[in-house]
């Protein structure tokens, strides 16, 4: 573990060495399988002294695109070659095999302040050198290390055979696909029920994992990523929610600080028609003409989608077109120092993940209002540590916030689209 200038503690392991604790028959203590493992089990080491730069990024930057594998990225101190896979002098370099424990596909984790904020696999590994100064015995090196979540595993899956599932609701074709033995993900899953129904339309041989899962996400317009801890989680399709708010940021003093927001006004979310067709059937259009008139025609074409029939296909294209009719001014992403926040604000934002709805008031010193306050949802959280600063950036995703009904309220005692019962 590494304190930093400013407190925090970092860890990252990496499953760099080899197995421990295999099975061994007849072995009073690694003859037990509940305690040992057949071929033994990787213990991470934490590199974390060796660090140099570690920038983690996870989400999206557009709320109609899917989710990509999060990424991390970390340059390690290498003076004495511990992390040069062809040195058989490192601590990780095993005789048996005559191969290093510096290679792909390794386990990383890393972790802040006791939170993980990321897990994923070692997918590139470059070595540098500077020339050596005469007489040193000590290589002025570097190590570039990359990392992908499990993303990058369903990415080179794929489906062994043809199969038609049954008609089933988005979250139950999640988990069918997950459990195929060809995938078999394991159980580090979060998967909502879901509100979209599938139809049982054939999946054909060789379709890959990922994509299909995308499919599924598209068809629901929920969402699918990997967590911070390593978990798959989907959800429902968010047509409008109560405000569960996981954070308040603020540019006053009265909340978490910022440095930075950053607002975004165009059509990069204007959509007022909209089409998508179900189970290769009639394409389904919603048009706004209001909005078609004022701004031309912009379309959404949300393609050929898994829900079984085309009614469904036409209430979500309606859904879609009233939501994007209209240019957004939004808030696009938050940016924090972490180093500058006290405790316990770091506690709140290493807490935050992709899903969380935060408000975030932004003031101004003229003109008006003098003060705005918006909620919206994280779509994507990125790290960038260094020795001398951390900083936290989020990125945003509106979504329509309804409130509880309160009888006599002059505000929230009106049944209406911002207001409901619960």
């Amino acid at each position: 573990m590494t304190t930093m200038k400013w407190g925090e503690e970092l860890q990252v392991f990496m499953e760099l060495g080899f197995p421990v604790n295999p099975f061994t028959l007849d072995s009073p203590t690694l003859g037990i399988l509940n305690q040992n493992y057949l071929e033994g089990t990787l213990i991470g080491d934490d590199v974390s002294p060796y660090a140099q730069e570690l920038s983690i990024s996870r989400g999206r930057t557009d709320q109609l695109q899917n989710f990509n594998a999060g990424t991390m990225t970390i340059t390690l101190s290498n003076t004495d070659r511990r992390f040069d896979p062809i040195n058989e002098l490192s601590p990780y370099w095993n005789p048996v095999t005559n191969n290093s424990g510096v290679e792909p596909r390794r386990k990383v984790t890393v972790v802040s302040r006791g939170v993980t904020v990321f897990v994923g696999r070692i997918t590139d590994i470059d070595v540098s050198y500077d020339h050596r100064r005469a007489g040193s015995n000590l290589e002025n090196s570097i190590v570039n290390i990359s990392a992908s979540d499990d993303f990058v595993l369903l990415a080179s899956t794929y489906i062994a055979d043809d199969i038609t599932p049954s008609v089933e609701l988005s979250g139950s074709r999640v988990d069918y696909i997950l459990d195929l033995p060809e995938v078999g993900f394991g159980n580090n899953r979060d998967i909502d029920t879901g509100v979209a129904e599938l139809g049982a339309y054939q999946i054909d041989a060789n379709t890959n994992a990922l994509q299909y899962l995308q499919d599924i996400a598209n068809s629901e317009q929920g969402l699918m990523y990997m967590t911070g801890d390593g978990d798959l989680r989907f959800t429902d399709r968010v047509t409008v929610t109560l405000p569960n708010i996981s954070a308040e940021f603020a540019d006053d003093g009265t909340d978490l600080p910022y440095t930075q927001l950053i607002v975004a006004y165009g059509q990069e979310l204007l959509y007022n028609r909209v089409t998508a067709s179900a189970g290769g059937g009639a394409t389904q259009i919603a048009d706004n003409v209001a909005s078609q008139e004022e701004y031309g025609i912009s379309t959404l074409d949300l393609g050929d989608l898994l829900l079984s029939n085309s009614a469904d296909a036409l209430a979500l294209v309606e859904d879609l077109v009233e939501k994007y009719r209209e240019p957004q001014y939004r808030f696009d992403h938050l940016q924090t120092i972490y180093n500058r926040l006290d405790s316990a604000e770091q506690d709140t934002v290493s807490a935050l993940e992709i899903g969380d709805v935060v408000n975030i008031t932004r003031t101004f010193p003229t003109g008006y209002p003098l003060s705005v306050t918006k909620s919206y949802q994280i779509q994507a959280v990125r790290h960038s540590i260094s020795n001398s600063q951390h900083t936290v950036e989020f990125g945003l995703r509106y979504i329509p916030i309804a409130y509880q009904f309160i009888l006599d309220d002059p505000t929230f005692g009106r049944l209406d689209a911002n207001n409901v019962l619960t």
